[in-house]
């Protein structure tokens, strides 16, 4: 059934009692009541279309919808990618903080990042190790295939800039306690993140980390 013909049936409902509210068929009162139900409807589908609008959770809500909310909120915007992922993103976003007290605890920042649809796993370095000696991380030997992995980095620096260029030549110093570990579901292997969304998983890892932590990234970038 029609929203009109439920607006109709509840007007009806609604109105008083007595011979005053009898509603002839396609007499003046009824023409009345039907011009008022089509406002009625009106409203009632432009306020679905503002909620759907401001909440990402339904098949309506645009790319257009998704810019304006990434702008209010500070994310990173790129049509390049998933409307799928980005929609995940705004959701984490609308629901942080939550009522999540440890926000710095590594399974909190875990469970950020697979909320915006990064299938990525966090390490602690429990052993303190230098992680460019810490050859646990790394399959056949220190280093995959040399000192990359078919040309791409092997583990990425995430520091202070959503540029791993800038971040390249960060100086962590002696203290590796202060690193920790981004990567696949098990330690030493590597996860795969979409290449469209590298500045935004950087951006996400800046926003969620300690100030004073350095995140090394053993991702590929698909």
């Amino acid at each position: 059934m029609a929203v009109i013909d439920d607006i109709k049936k509840l007007t009806k409902i609604l109105l008083p009692t007595g011979r005053a509210f009898r509603m002839p068929k396609d007499g003046e009162f009824q023409k009345l009541m039907d011009g008022l139900a089509l406002s009625e409807e009106r409203l009632w589908a432009d306020t679905g279309s503002t909620l759907d609008s401001i909440i990402p959770d339904n098949n309506n809500f645009s790319a257009d919808d998704a810019t304006l909310w990434e702008k209010r909120y500070g994310l990173i915007t790129s049509d390049s990618v998933s409307l799928t992922d980005r929609k995940a993103a705004i959701i984490r976003k609308m629901n942080h903080p939550g009522n999540v007290k440890p926000r710095q605890n590594y399974r909190f920042i875990q469970a950020q990042l697979r909320l915006a649809n990064f299938d990525v796993y966090l390490y602690e370095n429990l052993s303190r190790l230098n992680p460019l000696v810490g050859g646990f991380i790394f399959q056949h030997g220190d280093y995959q295939h040399g000192d990359a992995q078919h040309g791409g980095a092997v583990a990425d620096k995430v520091a202070r800039s959503i540029y791993s260029s800038e971040d390249a030549d960060f100086d962590i110093g002696t203290n590796y306690s202060n690193v920790f570990w981004i990567g696949g579901a098990t330690l030493g292997t590597f996860a795969n993140v979409d290449a469209d969304r590298e500045t935004e998983f950087r951006d996400l890892i800046l926003r969620l980390k300690p100030l004073n932590q350095i995140a090394y990234l053993v991702v590929n970038y698909v």
